[in-house]
């Protein structure tokens, strides 16, 4: 159940002796409305270091429970595994390299010259067959010649053509193995291939497990893929099993529940005042959640976080995470706030809420009206007054 709180700088001294009627003082003071909550301490940043390949656990290194340091060593890894799957990764990288690297260089290559060698040596077959077609035509046509040998001749002249376009299609072709879509897909699995190679070298480089920061661990909870046992030398794992939680215990957070009722009143940002295991604390509310939890029962109740602000480590202060903590959330705060008593609020015939007020001893009463502000716990906020006295019935 949330409460209200006020905080008031001063309260109404009394103004007894002032003839038979009473009348209190009244004069403008800070006000604060403020909503209590219960809540548990969180770490307010927290990792779950998981396995970065397939392997086994080589050696554990710390225990569950432990405090470690950025950078210190927690578990080293079984490698033995992810050197197979880095060698035939590197294999890969270099045939589609040395691929690439021809084909870049095909106008150059080998089969390029072949065939610019076989079309060359058709021209030159075919001019040859030509030159013989020439003089034996002009022999023909002296009669020294049959014509059998001119028809002869023809024929031989047109497998030449033939053969001199068919070099130059298998020119055209193996030219084209080298460029165009050829190219672009050797290209592609070469970047696929140096990306794969690169990422299981990255993941090599972590057969050590280090704390990315400092903080406490902590065996994976219920909500991840919880690994039920401790974990043991010779374990099998596989890549992205979850193996501890660490939680940061420098930067810590309240958790509540507000009821719907309340949580319109909220806004992230808002000043918030901590006692937890007998510190006064501050913070900020940093969420407010937009989903309800799911608690059985009537009403609605949603999840607020709240980021403190330590003045020193919290080692220190002997917080630990799970801690209650009671918070007071400023909702709202007045530098020069009008409180009264309730019965000194009065009504007219026409329904209007005045006050009997005077500014000192020597003046005399006059009715003011006022306006109703928010009720506190020291009485009700007006508006319209100034500082002097007023009177109760």
């Amino acid at each position: 159940m949330s409460l209200l709180g006020v905080s008031l700088w001063q309260v109404w001294p009394d103004a007894a002796g002032q003839g038979t009627q009473h009348w209190v003082q009244v004069q403008p003071q800070r006000l604060e409305s403020r909503l209590g909550l219960v809540g548990k301490v969180q770490s307010g940043r927290q990792v779950i270091l998981s396995a970065p390949f397939d392997g086994a656990l080589a050696s554990v290194l710390v225990q569950e429970g432990q405090r470690v340091v950025a950078g210190q060593p927690l578990m080293r890894l079984d490698t033995r595994q992810i050197h197979i799957q880095l060698r035939q990764a590197e294999a890969e990288r270099l045939r589609t390299r040395a691929l690439v690297t021809q084909l870049r260089t095909w106008p150059a290559s080998p089969e390029v010259a072949r065939s610019l060698r076989v079309l060359g040596a058709a021209r030159a077959a075919l001019a040859a067959g030509q030159a013989a077609l020439d003089e034996t035509r002009r022999l023909f046509e002296r009669g020294i010649v049959a014509r059998m040998e001119v028809d002869s001749l023809e024929q031989l002249q047109q497998a030449q053509r033939e053969a001199v376009l068919d070099a130059q299609q298998e020119l055209q072709l193996t030219r084209a193995r080298g460029q165009g879509d050829v190219l672009a897909i050797a290209e592609m699995e070469l970047e696929n291939a140096e990306a794969r190679w690169q990422a299981l070298a990255a993941m090599r480089e972590q057969r050590v497990l280090r704390a990315p920061f400092d903080g406490l661990l902590a065996r994976v909870g219920n909500g991840g893929a919880s690994t039920a046992l401790p974990l043991q030398e010779g374990q099998a794992l596989t890549q992205g099993m979850p193996l501890l939680v660490l939680s940061d215990l420098e930067r810590l957070q309240v958790n509540a529940g507000v009821e719907e009722r309340d949580v319109g009143s909220l806004r992230e940002g808002m000043e918030v005042g901590a006692i937890i295991a007998g510190h006064l604390l501050v913070g900020r509310l940093s969420q407010i959640g937009q989903q309800p939890r799911n608690d059985t029962g009537q009403g609605a109740w949603y999840d607020v976080v709240v980021d403190l602000n330590l003045p020193v480590v919290s080692s220190e202060l002997g917080l630990r995470l799970g801690m209650g903590a009671q918070l007071a959330l400023l909702l709202q705060r007045r530098e020069q706030a009008i409180v009264l008593p309730p019965e000194a609020l009065r009504r007219d015939e026409a329904g209007r809420t005045y006050v009997v007020f005077r500014e000192g001893d020597e003046q005399a009463p006059r009715k003011v009206p006022v306006t109703v502000g928010i009720t506190v716990a020291q009485g009700v906020e007006v508006n319209g007054l100034q500082s002097g006295f007023v009177q109760l019935p």
